[in-house]
C-alpha cells in the first residue's frame, strides 16, 4: 500500500507544484478582491 502511495505521489509531483501555485494565487486574489470590496464599501 505504501508503494502505491509513493508511486502516485511521485507521478503527480511535477503536476502538483503548478496546481498549488495556481490555488495559492487564486486564494490570494479572492482575499484581495474581498478587501477591495470592503474598502470601497467603507469609503462609499
Amino acid at each position: 500500500m505504501q508503494n502505491m502511495e509513493d508511486f502516485v505521489f511521485d507521478e503527480n509531483e511535477e503536476a502538483l507544484a503548478p496546481a498549488v501555485v495556481v490555488a495559492t494565487v487564486a486564494l490570494l486574489a479572492i482575499f484581495v478582491v474581498g478587501f477591495l470590496v470592503a474598502a470601497v464599501g467603507l469609503v462609499a
